[in-house]
């Protein structure tokens, strides 16, 4: 299993999760399988949400661990088959021990729902015009 974490970069932050994907200037990918992290560099990539969809499919990544995420993003990965896992804290390290225990929450529509009283409601916000219903 590949899990996919944004991070805040792959040096001197390396284990700290990001506030978003939007935040993160780098990804961590976890492969449970052989217990390896591989950090890659996402700073200046512009693909957009679809792309980045297609790339985590492509990638075999099935789970995410994130500690923000739009509510239409998270109905949009979950309706494509991925596992959202709210981090705890922004403690890589421990968060992947909580999901291997099987403790880290899965994020839910409703927290994000009631999370996201600053959103602008508009589809820059979530790099995608494509999936917005405004």
């Amino acid at each position: 299993m590949k899990i996919f974490i944004p991070v805040t970069d792959s040096i001197k932050k390396r284990y700290k999760i990001a506030s978003g994907v939007n935040e993160s200037g780098t990804v961590c990918i976890f492969n449970s399988d052989d217990n390896q992290l591989t950090w890659y560099e996402s700073k200046n990539n512009t693909s957009s949400f679809p792309d980045m969809l297609a790339d985590l499919k492509s990638a075999n990544i099935t789970d995410i661990i994130i500690n923000k995420v739009f509510p239409l993003a998270l109905k949009i990965l979950t309706n494509n088959g991925f596992t959202v896992y709210k981090s705890v804290g922004d403690d890589l390290i421990t968060n992947l021990e909580l999901l291997k225990m099987k403790c880290l929450p899965i994020y839910q529509l409703e927290e994000a729902l009631t999370e996201e009283n600053s959103c602008s409601h508009t589809c820059t916000s979530c790099l995608s015009s494509e999936f917005c219903q405004n």
